[in-house]
């Protein structure tokens, strides 16, 4: 068996709320430190150069997606789990914690069903939604960004794409937070039991969707899914569902979190709203610098799928290894000036979304939503105010954000 050296410097995650943005500069510490280091607050491996990152998700170094093996549930007697967390246990069908062959399999079905003609297609929804919600918005005298944009668009999108009923959007936060917590590192009994509930709750919903899809399928995101067939085989009902729930929680989370985050930082930089309004045949790219800047996509999680060595680390069959895009993302060997956001700066190499086989397959679906949201909102309101003095983060390392946003889109 190989032995690992493990570095002292760390990070204490637990505060990673407490850190909000200072997090930045310490993964930037780390990148500089060593390539591959050890943290005891995690107990695992993390990657902060982009060069690494890319290969972590490019499978150029053995890394696996099977990331919840048999005892990741063990919190809960392993003969009460069938009855008590049943939808739980499959999470090991889903696209997060599969490998290939069966991963290129769910992925190459799953984005059918991501294709652009199926995100133009909900492109009108998607802008009457961000009229109606800013038009909302610029009549009171202050709004909280998260709930009352942020998801109040993004949801109303993804419920849309997956044909749940508006009247569950306002679950959307719970079930996303009840999943994100199951599947970390801090796993009770009674944070298994409210992922399951949550899970429950979506089944139900999506199965009544799914059902009517078979019956008579439509010109849409979930009859994609349905009727998707590789070499003739579908996808299995909990293949089917994993994917539904991964698009649901993280889809609207994800860009939720980027809206915000990116917002923020645009009404911080005038020079930015400028350029966005003056040069919407940038958008795509304006939109990647921003993801990029803000770094809400933290890390992804990997497990060694055997014993390895990378840049003189022993590294063991079964530790995790932790990707972390924001340390890839400002790696000033790729990034000239990383802090600086610069909306003329290519985005090719960005690792927001991934790379390779694990590139987010919904890429198009929050890019057409941030880039109809934000030049609507600077022409709307060129000089919005953020009337938050102090920022409380969300506990999450995979996925930053804040808990709420105090914002006046009236002029002073």
């Amino acid at each position: 068996m190989l032995q690992s050296q493990r570095p002292e410097t760390d990070i204490d995650f637990t505060k990673v709320a407490e850190f909000g943005n200072d997090l930045l500069p310490m993964l930037n510490d780390l990148r500089e430190q060593a390539p591959v280091i050890w943290s005891n607050a995690l107990q695992a491996w993390m990657v902060n150069r982009h060069e690494d990152v890319m290969a972590g998700f490019d499978n150029k170094v053995p890394l696996s997606n099977e990331r919840f093996p048999e005892d990741f549930f063990d919190c809960i007697p392993p003969a009460e789990q069938a009855e008590r967390i049943p939808l739980l246990r499959t999470t090991g069908d889903w696209i997060i914690g599969i490998d290939p062959p069966r991963h290129t399999h769910v992925r190459t079905l799953a984005r059918k069903a991501f294709s652009k003609k199926v995100v133009d297609e909900i492109r009108p929804y998607a802008e009457s939604v961000i009229d109606r919600v800013l038009t909302e918005a610029g009549e009171r005298e202050q709004v909280d960004f998260v709930e009352e944009v942020a998801v109040a668009i993004t949801g109303r999108v993804m419920a849309r794409l997956l044909g749940v009923p508006e009247r569950y959007i306002s679950h959307l936060r719970s079930w996303s937070w009840n999943l994100n917590v199951a599947l970390g590192p801090a796993r009770t009994p009674a944070v298994l039991d409210a992922a399951e509930q949550s899970l429950r709750e979506m089944k139900q919903i999506l199965q009544e969707e799914i059902a009517e899809r078979r019956r008579a399928p439509r010109e849409d995101f979930l009859s994609q899914l349905v009727t998707a067939r590789d070499s003739g085989t579908g996808l299995t009902d909990e293949e089917l569902l994993g994917v539904c729930y991964v698009t649901l929680v993280a889809g609207h989370d994800t860009t939720a979190h980027s809206m915000t985050l990116g917002f923020k930082a645009v009404v911080e930089h005038p020079e930015a709203r400028r350029y966005l309004l003056e040069h919407p045949e940038r958008i795509n790219d304006s939109v990647g610098e921003v993801m990029r800047y803000v770094a809400m996509a933290t890390m992804q999680p990997k497990v060694a799928a055997q014993d390895f060595e990378w840049h003189g680390q022993r590294i063991a069959k079964g530790e995790y290894v932790f990707l972390m895009i924001a340390g890839a993302n400002r790696d000033g060997s790729v990034f000239p000036n990383p802090e600086v956001l610069d909306l003329t700066r290519s985005t090719d190499r960005s690792m927001v979304f991934g790379s390779g086989i694990h590139h987010c397959i919904g890429h198009l679906l929050a890019k057409m939503q941030l880039g109809s949201f934000f030049p609507e909102a600077f022409s709307r309101y060129p000089e919005p105010r953020i009337l938050e003095t102090k920022l409380r983060w969300q506990p999450s390392l995979a996925f930053r954000g804040l808990e709420h946003l105090a914002v006046c889109f009236k002029p002073s």
